[in-house]
């Protein structure tokens, strides 16, 4: 296998965690690229832990076994969505994780609408390796994106008072 197109800057086995997060970002659709940075037993969560709703809506939110859910959100959100901006703000690592903070603005496909939505990952690992991948966002802005019409009736405030959303 060939990855000249996407080197790290040291070797696999000392790279840190977020070097190989980092890696990873670089080619998240490529199964064959993406495993060399995994562990067997990676663990990936999109969004939440479960959610069955949020499930019907993006098939890759929950909690995946395996680097292909990884790589599958990442091929499903270029289904549902045009990714008109990535940028990562500030990272942060330590001896065994990492984490990086942004923002993306997707248009999503079918309907035209555009979000930004600030993001976060979680990633921990060892000897070059992630075992644990968790990426969050604004769930409530993205999904909207595919919102058709209708509206919400929201009953949160302490003093009973409701919105339309």
């Amino acid at each position: 296998m060939s990855t000249s197109a996407h080197t790290i800057a040291e070797p696999a086995s000392t790279a840190s965690p977020l070097a190989v997060l980092q890696s990873i970002l670089s080619n998240p659709t490529d199964l064959e690229f993406v495993n060399q940075f995994t562990t067997d037993d990676f663990i990936y969560v999109s969004l939440n832990y479960e959610h069955a709703e949020l499930k019907q809506i993006m098939p890759w939110a929950g909690t995946n076994e395996g680097t292909k859910g990884l790589v599958q959100t990442f091929i499903d959100v270029s289904r549902y969505w045009t990714v008109d901006d990535f940028q990562i703000q500030d990272s942060f690592e330590n001896n065994d994780g990492a984490a990086i903070f942004g923002s993306f603005t997707y248009t999503s496909k079918l309907l035209g609408k555009t979000v930004t939505s600030p993001f976060a990952v979680l990633a921990r690992g060892e000897n070059g390796k992630l075992f644990y991948v968790q990426f969050m966002e604004d769930t409530f802005a993205t999904a909207r994106s595919f919102r058709e019409s209708g509206e919400y009736l929201i009953k949160a405030s302490p003093d009973g008072s409701e919105i339309s959303v």
